[in-house]
């Protein structure tokens, strides 16, 4: 494929596509991802039954921020995580990840199947339809089933983990979003819902985070061990839901995972502690929800810890860490509520990383309970 045409341009992509496989009729710019620009490809003809695929084109700079440079190899390293996630015994009928049908290395270029026009993410699911605690529960063991499997899977495989080893970017990424900003955002960054808290937090408490942080980082950095997804999070999760043939009431039809730019070798914790804390921050701010989100975490880590075979040691605490590092640094840079409602959940969050090395702590107040 020729690489002469501007592919961060829906019309660029359409002809960069007209004499090939892909060829479309129309090309349509999909939102929610910050690093790349993604379409959907609705096709002149089918390709292997599918009507529409879905497009993603790398650039050394995150799309929505040309400001901020990303490696460009990171899409090899999607590529390959497709390619053997998809052929692993990871993926059940329920929870897998897009088929990779075409990675142009030239043109930086992956094109897979299509998640579905109607799929929502499992962020936009909660907050404007979210499902009956019935079938959250059904998600969230789907979910729970899938990173079980994964993490257990990838511990096996030392190929596997040889190769993604070399994803610096991946590391680096997993360092600095939350840990690498986590004493800033309680000392010197000035975030409004920061500002609310009732009092600072004591010298003995960020000295507490501090080790923390510098023991997260090196894990982050050196860990060989497990294979972990290193994205995962509600917005990376594309659900399918269906109407009963019979009720005519919503069910459950499975979920794709999507965009393992930044998977590695790392610390399987951080994949639960992030998921978890993205639906915790759904009983947070979405009270109407909050019964389906609670019972989508409990499914995910009954489930998880029914499939991840043996269960890292502390992982359970990390995991409750992680979370609260998740609240107080990311919850106030992204909009989840106003600085009123957010600095209770940085107060939750600092909660999480001063108790979260407590046993009964995690099994008596935290969300971790199942997992002990």
């Amino acid at each position: 494929m020729a690489t002469a045409y501007d592919l961060t341009s829906a019309s660029g992509v359409q002809q960069f596509l007209a004499d090939t496989q892909f060829a479309s009729t129309r090309v349509a710019v999909l939102a929610g991802g910050t690093g790349n620009f993604a379409y959907r490809l609705h096709l002149s003809a089918p390709y292997d039954g599918r009507t529409t695929l879905v497009l993603k084109h790398a650039q050394p700079y995150a799309a929505l921020s040309p400001e901020i440079p990303l490696a460009i190899a990171r899409q090899a390293f999607e590529a390959k995580a497709l390619e053997k996630v998809r052929q692993s015994p990871v993926c059940g009928p329920l929870a897998t990840v897009p088929e990779l049908h075409h990675f142009d290395e030239n043109a930086h270029i992956l094109i897979m199947d299509d998640c579905g026009e109607d799929a929502l993410n499992l962020k936009q699911l909660m907050l404007t339809a979210a499902p009956s605690p019935a079938v959250a529960r059904e998600i969230g063991s789907a979910l729970g089933q899938f990173l079980g499997r994964l993490h257990s899977w990838g511990t096996a495989n030392q190929a596997l983990l040889d190769y993604f080893d070399k994803n610096q970017l991946g590391k680096d990424i997993t360092a600095w979003i939350t840990y690498g900003r986590l004493i800033s955002t309680l000392t010197t960054d000035n975030l409004p819902a920061v500002a609310l808290l009732p009092q600072q937090v004591s010298e003995s408490d960020l000295n507490a985070i501090r080790a923390i942080v510098d023991e997260r980082t090196a894990e982050i950095r050196t860990s060989r061990s497990a294979f972990t997804m290193g994205d995962f999070w509600t917005g990376n999760i594309m659900v399918n839901i269906c109407s009963d043939p019979a009720t005519g009431a919503p069910s459950f039809a499975g979920v794709h995972v999507i965009d393992w730019e930044i998977a590695k070798p790392g610390v399987p914790a951080l994949d639960v502690g992030q998921f978890c804390a993205e639906m915790h921050c759904v009983t947070l701010f979405k009270p109407e929800a909050a019964d389906s989100a609670s019972a989508l975490i409990a499914a995910f880590l009954t489930a998880y810890r029914a499939h991840c075979g043996t269960l890292t040691p502390y992982l359970p605490n990390i995991a409750a860490k992680h979370l609260g590092a998740h609240l107080v640094t990311i919850t106030p840079r992204v909009g989840w509520g106003p600085p009123e409602q957010t600095v209770k959940a940085i107060q939750e969050g600092l909660t999480y990383l001063i108790k979260g090395s407590s046993d009964r702590w995690v099994r008596e107040e935290s969300v971790f309970a199942p997992l002990l």
